[in-house]
């Protein structure tokens, strides 16, 4: 097999692309209050569905939702930031279109919701996670910490400065 400078080229462009994708994730995670918030409850989803004996499908469906809703949260970063560099002062198509791209999230969250309490609602699981936690008290004391710094991160780390951009377009 022989590889040409071209080719080399087309395949360090290839990786170089999932670079610039997962400094797009790691951006919007720094920026973002709501992207910090989602990347945490799927986090917290994924270690509770290990009490649950879910169908592959069910499974499926809980990681799909998961990829909408942040890959809708990335796509609304990237809509606000573009309306934003673009339009300067109030603008109604501008405030519709970031609008727009919130209730998608939204949307995306909602029926999200929707998938876990059908999947997830169930007293007597509850009861048996609870009972769980009971006999592992230092995994409780884990899992509880790990919520609250979950929490303090959503909630401390640096947000953009919202009070600009009512003055820009909205």
């Amino acid at each position: 097999m022989n590889i040409n400078k071209s080719d080399s080229k087309n395949i360090l462009g290839f990786f170089k692309g999932f670079g610039y994708a997962f400094k797009g994730i790691l951006d919007c995670i720094k920026s973002e209050r709501n992207m910090r918030f989602h990347i945490g409850a799927a986090a917290l989803t994924i270690v509770l569905m290990q009490f649950y004996e879910l169908s592959g499908g069910e499974t499926s469906a809980v990681f799909i939702c998961i990829g909408a809703v942040i890959s809708l949260e990335l796509l609304n970063t990237a809509i606000e930031n573009t309306v934003d560099m673009i339009c300067r002062e109030k603008n109604p198509y501008a405030k519709t279109a970031k609008d727009c791209a919130a209730g998608a999230v939204l949307a995306a969250a909602a029926a999200s919701v929707g998938v876990a309490v059908k999947l997830f609602w169930d007293t007597e699981k509850f009861a048996e996670i609870f009972s769980y936690f009971s006999e592992r008290p230092w995994l409780a004391v884990f899992l509880i910490a790990g919520i609250i710094l979950w929490l303090a991160w959503v909630f401390s780390a640096p947000v953009k400065n919202k009070t600009k951009d009512k003055d820009k377009n909205i």
